[in-house]
């Protein structure tokens, strides 16, 4: 017994229970964090939970250690030692503790209630990257007042610490316990490693978060790896020149769903392929020709799409661009944007924050998101999207982006509708069977937007509704030896399904016969952002836009130019850093990809449609000057 007693005493000192008061800080933003999104961690799941107490652990240990050990200082009462003792309680507090409770606590709730998200490893690592945008950041928060809203709340937390450290200092005073210095080094080497969930659903609470994200970037500076160099971050909206209304404002709704390639989805009304749920309702599509994305990443694709910008424009011109829901909003037209991705992922909600938006829905807001690939479900979204439609007063014409998530890997399936067998979520097992499993979830999700598109038909403002449905991108397989996507720019990754369906005065005859001739031909992701801004009605001034020497997209709904255009692709843009990034230029049939360690070479994809079989150098001709003129840094 008396042994135990003393290894006791040796693990956790005289008193344990007062270390209580060394990882209150840790209490603190656990009961912030219940107060914040109370309802979202009381739908986590049993891993989810898991994680969550994990990083609470990881906190108490990043805390605990630091202030037991200063907190011996605390018991040097008289002569030069006291002055000395104070001295570095004042240098601990005001550099170390003010700092991490400004950030952990005030900027966490502030960050929060603007982004429903915390700062956390990839929003410290991007921030640090990108601090010449640290001024818009300030004003989304709110300006000077919630600035000193946050160093009032930071000092108030610090002293609240320095309240209770200095009661706890006389029960470590006789021996010095072993778990509070484990327990920090633990926590350092769990930060330093990744071992903490902060990227995602965010399974930690706010001080973990942040401090994570602090640890990760000292990591990218000590082993030389570098700042992210591009990324998500807020805009900076350029200005819009006045725009008349136009006579017609039919509503408009895009609908983009989550790694859905060509092959998955079909896109032409039958009989020319099937599609059991879609052509039960929408057998009236039109094909929007051979859809290609033009960089195979969901922050890329969106980007492009929503601006018309080519990949390679620079970090600033990307987020200043206008997004298609400010062109909508400045001819009168009511906007939303409705999706289950989530958009706590690398800050992918801070591109939207300033977008002309009205109503803006999200994972986190629909709820029930068990995983943070995956989102929340896609019917709740559908379900929300249809609850504004009808809201929408008649004499008002909308504009709305429906944006799915569920066909993204681990991919989200209904266990009673598998057309396709065998299957398995085993991504390392049979690619085969690792494929059916995905084509399953992309059945599911035709038939959640087959049951959207039938109440959306129901309405009454459907005579003057045209909606255009289209992926972000595709979908690797093994193909080239890898799975997912953002690895490459052939058809597996590039080529996805784009189909456009509308009411009897959405579009004209003129209209619909014009797309027709887009049949079997090439069309991109600046396509369906000219063709979104044709029926807004204001293609004819589309040329006073900022930036519009950069924006050369094809309206879809106007008849086709027997010149096919060169087009830029890559797999970074000016939203997205990828880890070896592929470059690419493609016109009509050719296409031409390299990178900074591969040459350009040319594939004839008429001939070769798997783009298995590389040409010579000087087969894709003048594309070969387009290339170098994109991307100059990679060689002949």
């Amino acid at each position: 017994m008396n042994r135990m007693r003393r290894v006791m005493r040796a693990l956790l000192g005289d008193r344990p229970r007062m270390l209580f008061l060394f990882v209150s800080p840790t209490f603190l933003a656990i009961v912030m964090d219940l107060f914040i999104r109370g309802g979202a961690i009381a739908a986590y799941s049993p891993l989810d939970v898991v994680n969550y107490v994990g990083s609470s652990l990881a906190s108490a240990g990043f805390w605990g250690g630091p202030l037991w050990l200063v907190s011996r200082l605390f018991l040097f009462d008289s002569g030069r030692a006291r002055l000395a003792a104070r001295l570095g309680l004042g240098l601990f507090f005001g550099l170390w503790v003010l700092p991490l409770a400004i950030s952990c606590y005030g900027a966490q709730a502030l960050y929060h209630r603007v982004f429903q998200a915390y700062m956390a490893r990839d929003t410290v690592r991007l921030g640090i990257a990108l601090r010449g945008t640290l001024k818009d950041w300030l004003l989304a928060w709110g300006g000077a007042s919630v600035f000193v809203a946050m160093i009032v709340a930071g000092v108030s937390v610090t002293l609240g610490i320095v309240v209770l450290v200095r009661r706890a200092a006389p029960s470590v005073a006789k021996v010095i316990p072993i778990v509070p210095v484990l327990a920090f080094f633990g926590a350092a080497f769990c930060f330093w490693i990744d071992f903490v969930e902060s990227r995602s659903l965010q399974a930690a609470p706010p001080d973990t978060c942040f401090i994570h994200g602090v640890v990760h970037a000292l990591r990218d500076a000590v082993t030389g790896k570098g700042w992210v160099r591009r990324g998500i971050s807020l805009r900076t909206p350029a200005s819009l020149p006045p725009i008349a209304p136009p006579s017609h404002r039919p509503n408009v709704v895009v609908i983009i769903t989550e790694s859905v390639r060509a092959d998955a989805m079909c896109s032409d009304p039958p009989p020319a392929c099937k599609a059991p749920f879609l052509d039960e309702v929408v057998p009236d599509r039109i094909s929007l020709g051979k859809l290609t994305t033009q960089s195979p990443g969901t922050f890329s694709a969106c980007m492009l799409l929503w601006t018309g910008l080519p990949p390679n424009v620079d970090f600033v011109t990307a987020h200043s661009a206008p997004v298609l829901w400010e062109v909508a909003h400045s001819v009168g037209y009511r906007t939303a944007y409705v999706t289950s991705q989530n958009l706590r992922y690398d800050d992918f909600g801070a591109f939207v924050q300033r977008a002309g938006i009205d109503l803006k829905v999200s994972a986190m807001e629909l709820g029930d998101t068990k995983d943070a690939q995956i989102g929340a479900p896609d019917e709740r979204a559908t379900a929300r999207m249809l609850e504004f439609a009808r809201s929408v007063p008649a004499e008002t014409p909308y504009f709305a982006m429906l944006h799915f998530s569920n066909t993204h890997a681990p991919y989200r399936i209904d266990p009673g509708l598998q057309p396709y067998s065998p299957h398995s979520n085993d991504p390392l097992g049979e690619s085969g069977y690792f494929h059916n499993h995905y084509l399953n979830s992309v059945r599911m999700q035709e038939r959640t937007l087959a049951a959207f598109l039938r109440e959306l038909r129901a309405l009454p403002s459907w005579e003057d509704t045209a909606v255009i449905f289209l992926s972000d991108h595709g979908e690797q397989f093994r193909e080239r030896g890898g799975l997912y996507h953002i690895h490459s720019l052939y058809d597996e990754e590039v080529a996805v399904p784009g189909w456009l369906v509308a009411g009897p005065r959405a579009l004209d005859a003129a209209q619909r016969s014009a797309l027709r001739t887009f049949a079997g031909r090439r069309t991109y992701s600046q396509d369906v952002q000219a063709t979104v801004i044709d029926l807004l009605g204001v293609f004819a001034v589309r040329d006073t836009f900022p930036f519009a020497s950069l924006v050369h997209g094809r309206s879809l709904v106007r008849p086709a130019d027997p010149e096919e255009p060169t087009v830029i692709l890559s797999t970074s843009s000016g939203v997205w850093e990828a880890d070896e990034p592929k470059y690419g230029v493609m016109r009509g049939d050719r296409l031409l990809v390299g990178s900074a360690t591969n040459r350009w070479t040319c594939f004839d994809m008429a001939s070769d449609p798997r783009q298995g079989t590389p040409l010579t150098g000087t087969t894709c001709g003048t594309m070969m000057d387009a290339a170098s003129l994109a991307f100059p840094s990679v060689g002949r």
